[in-house]
């Protein structure tokens, strides 16, 4: 197996030398594919001096994503993605993994899940995962969630909400034969999804998710939320926030977790900031 990873980079990126100094030793090639401006038109003018920053010997190529507005935000994803594929065939690779910023995997489980690949010769492959809050110590216990691993290069690209064995992001599903999903017990991808540096790295994750629209109006209210989170409080991600379906605990504390560098820091308002924000979050909630 000649593996690629195709790094795919607008948000989070002050966890992505973590999540590269983890898989580098495992894989051939590694390509970083970043856009200074989301799929929803908010530009980042932080990304490039962030990715400066990283080591060079912990990927082979970088390049840029132009998103095209004409199209939906899922599709110029499914075209991001395709487009780290690509560049992974031209590479001479036989395997590929599409990989966002904050995902992370047990070393030992990742060398286990490629030697079975190669052994039952699995053309699409996926494995549970589970989130973390502010920091790798806390994950979260929420209902089953998927996500794809290594897939198997053919002439089939990334379809955009193509047939697969489980449930995963329809932008990241490569919709080859042999599908297969891996134990948990036998590989779990940790997904940093609610672990960034500040306040202003998560209002940046939500306002340019591609759902936005399903909770933009909730994400001031949720920031303040996210910002003032003590443990042992329910840990929620913003749809649950929404719902407000979570009353009890939902952390479970982690004895080895994911070394990161980076954790949430909490912003601090002032005074008067602080009473400013509890007044407009309790006019928020009324609505």
């Amino acid at each position: 197996m000649k593996l690629g990873l195709a790094y795919n980079i607008f948000n989070g990126d002050e966890l992505l030398e973590d999540s590269l100094k983890r898989l580098r030793p495992l894989s051939d090639y590694i390509v970083l594919t970043y856009q200074t401006i989301s799929n929803v038109g908010l530009v980042s003018k932080d990304i490039l001096p962030s990715l400066n920053k990283i080591d060079p010997q912990l990927f082979d190529e970088i390049i840029c994503f132009e998103p095209i507005f004409s199209l939906s935000p899922p599709i110029n994803e499914t075209n991001k993605r395709n487009l780290g594929l690509e560049l992974c065939k031209q590479n001479d690779c036989t395997h590929y993994m599409s990989i966002d910023c904050d995902e992370f995997y047990r070393v030992e489980q990742f060398i286990n899940a490629k030697n079975k690949i190669i052994k039952n010769n699995y053309e699409s492959t996926a494995c549970e995962l589970v989130n973390y809050f502010h920091n790798a110590s806390n994950q979260m216990i929420e209902h089953k969630q998927y996500v794809p691993f290594i897939t198997k290069i053919t002439d089939i690209n990334h379809e955009y909400r193509a047939n697969f064995i489980v449930t995963i992001d329809p932008t990241r599903i490569v919709p080859n034969k042999n599908q297969f999903c891996f134990h948990k017990d036998f590989l779990l991808m940790h997904h940093m999804s609610c672990v960034r540096k500040d306040y202003n790295s998560m209002k940046s994750k939500l306002q340019n998710s591609p759902n936005k629209h399903m909770f933009k109006r909730h994400i001031h209210k949720y920031l303040y939320y996210f910002n003032n989170w003590i443990y042992p409080s329910p840990a929620l991600n913003i749809h649950q926030f929404k719902k407000g379906n979570v009353k009890k605990k939902n952390i479970v504390k982690i004895e080895n977790p994911i070394y990161l560098s980076t954790n949430y820091t909490p912003k601090k308002f002032g005074r008067w900031r602080m009473r400013f924000e509890r007044f407009r979050l309790s006019n928020l909630t009324k609505r």
